[in-house]
């Protein structure tokens, strides 16, 4: 099983490792390469899209219907209804280590998993999570109000020489409808329908007035989509512009100045590690770990945060390293949290 884990090992990261200097293959010479975790950011950006339109007697809504509360013009507008945030979790091409194999070594059973980051040393790897669904096309209708069509009114209507006549005519039409429906709710007709029949006539004048009323005070829509944005950090910023926010084109790049910015703000705590005494004996280091920072990630609209989470991220962590001599007792067992690259747990058999 082991001879298993170490040819597999041979095959991850190699190309990376030949980029790296400090951690430089050499051909023909066998080696146990690993990664350390990165974190990257998911963003999903929900924005909703509001629509207004005139309707086309909106001049003529005070004199029929006794309303000024009319869309006078056409107008795109969008805001932000939410922004929530998930990590993501890669291998960290500026922290991939190579470890020659040696007999009867306990770092011949480095384990790693499907993207050669490290899991531990001598131990079953946990199961790969599933995928996540990507949102990024994501869409939902929401409709308030309709589109004013003048196919609502009546062919007498239709064919008359001047709006203020098709105006009055729509507006005629409205307080029929008006008329029915009390008639309907007040049961001063001779056949009156019941049950299903009576909420189906009453659903009808009410979707009929709602057509009529909007060629008055005209339609507003609104359509919601949510945005997926990946960012991969590697330093510390503060107020920087994560995107834009656009009226007619919703969530835009950074660099676009059509529109308004949403700032975020990546600040990591700074992580005190105990001094080593200068006249301690340093040993050499048999594998690395990583200590990771708890980081706040701030969004905002420059007035306004629309979300803050604290979360550890590894890139901007410490390296912790095990020495040698820790690594060479028989049966170690090190188990390390993928997602953040710090030691779970050893545990050294009794001898």
């Amino acid at each position: 099983m082991k001879k298993l884990i170490i040819i597999s090992l041979l095959f991850v990261g190699i190309a990376g490792i030949r980029a790296q200097s400090a951690f430089a293959l050499t051909d023909g010479v066998p080696a146990l390469v690993y990664a350390l975790p990165k974190t990257n950011l998911c963003f999903e950006i929900e924005v909703e899209t509001t629509v207004e339109k005139p309707g086309v007697f909106y001049l003529y809504s005070q004199r029929y219907l006794a309303t000024s509360q009319v869309v006078m013009e056409e107008k795109t507008s969008s805001k932000v209804k939410s922004i929530s945030m998930q990590t993501v979790t890669v291998p960290d091409v500026n922290r991939r280590f190579a470890v020659e194999p040696m007999a009867k070594s306990p770092l011949n059973g480095i384990v790693v998993n499907e993207q050669g980051i490290l899991c531990g040393v001598n131990i079953v790897p946990a199961s790969p999570s599933a995928a996540k669904t990507d949102v990024s096309n994501m869409q939902k209708q929401e409709v308030a109000g309709s589109e004013p069509e003048l196919l609502s009114l009546t062919q007498e209507y239709m064919m008359a020489g001047s709006t203020a006549k098709m105006a009055e005519g729509a507006a005629k039409q409205i307080y029929d409808i008006r008329a029915s429906r009390l008639n309907l709710l007040s049961g001063e007709m001779d056949h009156l329908p019941d049950g299903e029949a009576l909420k189906t006539m009453l659903s009808g004048l009410d979707a009929k007035e709602k057509e009529l009323t909007a060629l008055f005070i005209g339609s507003v829509r609104k359509n919601t989509k949510v945005y997926k944005l990946n960012l991969s950090p590697d330093n510390v910023v503060s107020n920087e512009v994560l995107f834009r926010l656009s009226a007619t084109r919703g969530v835009v790049a950074k660099d676009d100045l059509s529109g308004e910015p949403y700032f975020i703000t990546i600040a990591p705590e700074k992580i005190r590690m105990q001094e080593r005494d200068p006249k301690a004996k340093v040993e050499s280091a048999g594998l690395y770990t990583v200590l990771p920072a708890l980081t706040t990630v701030t969004v905002s609209d420059g007035v306004n945060q629309v979300l803050q989470q604290t979360i550890p991220i590894p890139q901007f962590g410490q390296l912790v390293t095990l020495p040698e001599s820790l690594l060479r007792t028989p049966g170690i067992k090190i188990t390390v949290d993928v997602p953040t690259g710090r030691i779970l747990g050893i545990i050294i058999p009794r001898q």
